[in-house]
């Protein structure tokens, strides 16, 4: 058992974190927990050993979820397109382990409050089972449990093909070994799994979200124990092999595809045709899974790395070319950087839907790309000041939420109140 920590008089308090999924969920928390632990609180975080050293940093107890089950979960994305129901299985499957796991580990041990990422069942089984009051923290948008109100919150188009996929979702299911999995995991932790429940496990007894009321569509929509403090931005380590004095006097162009679908030689040499002979210096930042001499006629415009420090590249840039992760957008945002998309999975498509909406960067569709698409579109929006003029409408209102201070100042208050 822990001890009770009083500091300056107020008692301070034992938090379990539950965060399984990759960067763009962890990587908007740390700030948070770092802030939270400056004030004296314990917090015990649950993760997948590649963050262990950021959680660390961050001042929490790092603790790793069960590694088979991780990498149970690791292998069954390959089966999200092709065997859609083996996937689901395997995921769920995944979810009891990491969750049993969990429970074993904190049986003899006492929390005050759980904190947990909206879109882990883990974390609100946890919470469920342990009574414990939840918090729910949101590094995407906000969703609800009712799919119907879900489809106002990507857009008011299309409603008739969202009715229909979401007819189909129904009806996958209730497939029979769906149904009968979904049953069970409802009986053994004894709460009810929405239709909805991948998207949206189910909300916490106060939720962060880690953007704006006005970059959340339909904001109002939600009760009052939805916070929204706006993205989290903590300083990144800085490359000091990076020669930020070249991107001094130009135009600068930033491209990332994020750490997960950054394997993209063709698009690249499509983005060299395009932009070469643009009157701009170009960064591009390639990930792990490629090396720079795998790229053929690289422009002397270019500068490729594996790793750029993306805050202070995005301080000199003015497009980000971007798959529309909610990090690197929000990112991109805060800086006042419109952007040129490329969405490809999973809420890439909804975020770069409000940021077109808002009049803050141009889509384009990587499926049917071309170098003369990518040129058009940077520069439209290099040229045409309305998206320049309207991140800053987004940029000042993520600093105006508060950021994770003020996160770190409503938990605070929740959890003592």
């Amino acid at each position: 058992m822990y001890q009770t920590i009083f500091t300056g008089g107020i008692k301070m308090k034992k938090a379990l974190y539950i965060n399984i999924g990759g960067e763009g969920h962890v990587n908007p928390t740390l700030g948070l927990v770092n802030d939270l632990v400056k004030r004296g609180e314990h917090i015990t975080y649950y993760s997948s050993n590649h963050f262990e050293e950021k959680i660390k940093k961050a001042g929490a107890q790092f603790r790793p979820v069960d590694q088979k089950a991780h990498r149970k979960l690791a292998e069954s994305m390959g089966l999200m397109a092709s065997q859609p129901q083996e996937y689901l299985l395997q995921f769920l499957n995944a979810m009891e382990m990491i969750t049993d796991s969990i429970l074993e580990e904190i049986s003899n041990e006492t929390y005050d409050y759980i904190i947990y990422d909206a879109q882990s069942l883990p974390g609100k089984w946890i919470a469920h089972q342990n009574k414990l009051l939840s918090i729910a923290t949101w590094t995407t948008f906000a969703y609800s449990q009712d799919p119907k109100i879900n489809m106002s919150l990507t857009g008011i188009d299309d409603m008739e093909q969202k009715q229909e996929r979401l007819t189909m979702l129904k009806a996958f299911l209730q497939l029979e070994e769906i149904a009968k999995r979904k049953q069970y995991l409802e009986n053994k932790y004894e709460l009810p799994l929405s239709y909805n429940f991948l998207l949206c496990p189910g909300s916490g007894d106060l939720n962060i979200v880690f953007t704006s009321s006005y970059f959340q569509r339909n904001s109002s929509a939600f009760k009052n124990n939805y916070i929204f403090v706006g993205p989290s931005i903590t300083k990144n380590e800085t490359a000091n092999d990076f020669p930020m004095n070249l991107l001094k006097d130009t135009h600068v162009i930033y491209i990332s595809m994020g750490t997960i679908m950054n394997n993209q030689p063709d698009f690249y040499q499509k983005c060299f045709t395009a932009l070469k002979d643009l009157k701009v210096k170009v960064v591009l930042s390639i990930g792990k899974q490629l090396k720079a001499e795998q790229l053929k006629n690289i422009p002397d415009n270019f500068i490729v790395r594996n790793y750029v420090p993306q805050l202070d590249v995005l301080r000199q840039t003015d497009v980000f070319i971007s798959h529309c992760g909610m990090n690197s957008t929000s990112e991109s945002l805060y800086f006042e950087v419109p952007l040129v998309m490329l969405p490809i999975i999973n809420d890439q498509h909804t975020i770069a839907e409000r940021v077109k909406e808002l009049g803050a960067g141009a889509m384009l569709n990587i499926q049917q790309l071309s170098a003369e698409d990518i040129k058009e579109a940077v520069s439209e929006v290099l040229r045409n000041p309305i998206y320049k003029n309207n991140t800053k409408k987004i940029s000042q209102s993520f600093r105006n939420a508060g950021g994770y201070s003020r996160a770190a100042n409503k938990i605070f208050k929740f959890t003592r109140s």
